[in-house]
């Protein structure tokens, strides 16, 4: 039997589907500076592909504001 493997980093795209974010808005958090991207060493060198920690998302997504006026 296969066990589901936990995710330790989501791409853009992935963080996206986990949140139910587009991925314009985990893009534009990110430009903003409001979620953290690392980018893996490989022999002393960055990769160029950044992931996000899922405990960096997770709390990001906890973080948010927990009353919003609604608009009628």
């Amino acid at each position: 039997m296969n066990t589901p493997i936990a995710a330790v980093s989501y791409s853009v795209e992935t963080a996206a589907a986990a949140t139910g974010y587009s991925e314009d808005q985990i893009r534009r958090a990110i430009r903003a500076g409001d979620l953290a991207v690392k980018f893996p060493v490989v022999n002393g060198r960055a990769l160029s592909k950044g992931t996000i920690q899922a405990s960096v998302l997770a709390a990001w997504v906890e973080a948010g504001k927990n009353d919003r006026a609604v608009a009628s």
